[in-house]
């Protein structure tokens, strides 16, 4: 299922991966304490030990280098290894597990990164599409999931995947974890047992 991805990088699998880790790892924390638009290329450079030309060189530009915390967020949250872990499962129950604990390892591991997105997407266009890559991605993470149930043989509300990209949104996770104090196991467990129970008919 992680062929079926498009855009989704195993960073380790790459040939110049602590390198491009390093870069993203310097520009994920500058990014979040400076913002987007006051950090130069130069000052991630410096953070990350390398030269500025090796970022272009792997990158392009600032905003590619914000397109590959996309990479990183997907890595660090372990997507890649949690599609994989789908491949021999049916049961529904199950499959909707999987999107609960994604959800939930994303806002757990890389919140920061989802905070610089949704802070910055109003007010700059670079992290507007930055951001939309990456609903992209989780709703075709998703539907991948979805499909995967009804291919089974199990019926879904029509509309299951809007429903379930609708419930793994960070305002709900917020509300629940940051402002009602749940725990991440109780988050998790509560969108695993509302996707089931909402989804399937």
């Amino acid at each position: 299922m992680v062929a079926d991805l498009p855009g989704l990088v195993r960073l380790r699998d790459r040939r110049e991966a602590l390198t491009l880790r390093t870069i993203l790892t310097a520009a994920r924390g500058l990014f979040a304490e400076r913002g987007y638009a006051r950090t130069p290329i130069r000052l991630i450079a410096q953070e990350a030990g390398v030269a500025p030309q090796t970022i272009y060189a792997h990158f392009g530009s600032k905003a590619g280098v914000l397109g590959g915390l996309v990479d990183l967020l997907d890595d660090e949250a372990g997507l890649p290894d949690l599609m994989t872990s789908a491949e021999g499962m049916t049961e529904p129950a199950e499959l909707l597990g999987l999107l609960a604990k994604a959800s939930r390892q994303v806002r757990e591991r890389c919140g920061d990164i989802v905070a610089i997105l949704s802070s910055g997407a109003a007010v700059d266009p670079d992290i507007a599409a930055t951001e939309a890559e990456g609903a992209r991605r989780n709703r075709l993470g998703v539907e991948l999931v979805i499909e995967r149930i009804r291919a089974a043989g199990h019926r879904l509300d029509p509309k299951a995947t809007d429903i379930a990209v609708a419930l793994m949104t960070a305002g709900v996770h917020d509300s629940l974890v940051g402002a009602a104090g749940w725990s991440p196991d109780d988050y998790e467990d509560w969108l695993k047992r509302t996707l089931v129970r909402v989804l399937l008919d």
